[in-house]
């Protein structure tokens, strides 16, 4: 034999199924307080509480025909509850692996450009160090064409020389660069010097 409670609860459920928005607003009014402190307890925030608690009662209502008014609408509610906090919880730990890969990447990217730069540095010293052993002509001509990116006919036009010289003095200055990369064979002299020639040939 159902109690008074039962009858009253399958009434209000049918009165559910039948679109009754009183019926809808009864039903928040008796479960939200229960569902509310259930859900805070594992979420521990007001506002994700509150935000589980509305898409529960939209899809109650949303799928209001399918509600067996025999059975303790408490469970049904407890069950989508479950099911959207789980969901909440797993989306959160998407976002937070996300956020912490972009992270990881920007940071690595960051140290990147900091120690090719840092690099760039030491192997400009290094060079710098290397050509103030080339002849002053040599010296020039290197400068202007492989330092400061201008073409062989400038060069050429710059100093009054053929572009036949401008191209003596590169190979020499390269031929000497090579020279002391084979006399110095440390492993940082021939990365900064590998370096260098992968970007100034």
């Amino acid at each position: 034999m159902q109690s008074p409670l039962d009858i009253e609860e399958h009434s209000l459920l049918l009165k559910l199924q039948n679109g009754d928005q009183l019926a809808f607003k009864k039903l928040m009014e008796t479960y939200k307080r229960v569902l509310a402190k259930r859900i805070l307890h594992i979420l521990r925030s007001p506002e994700d509480t509150e935000e589980v608690l509305q898409e529960l009662f939209v899809r109650v209502w949303i799928n209001r025909k399918k509600i067996n008014p025999d059975l303790p609408i408490k469970a049904y509610l407890f069950h989508i509850g479950e099911n959207l906090v789980f969901d909440m919880i797993r989306k959160a730990n998407r976002e937070k692996r996300f956020v912490l890969a972009y992270r990881n990447v920007q940071s690595k990217e960051a140290y990147s450009h900091i120690e090719e730069s840092l690099y760039l540095k030491e192997n400009r010293e290094l060079l710098d160090q290397i050509i103030a052993q080339v002849p002053e002509q040599s010296r020039k001509v290197f400068t202007l064409c492989k330092l400061e990116g201008r073409s062989y006919d400038e060069v050429s036009k710059l100093l009054s020389i053929s572009i036949a010289t401008v191209n003596s003095h590169i190979t020499k200055t390269n031929r000497l660069l090579r020279g002391y990369l084979k006399d110095n064979s440390g492993v940082a002299t021939i990365l900064a010097l590998g370096y260098i020639f992968s970007n100034l040939n």
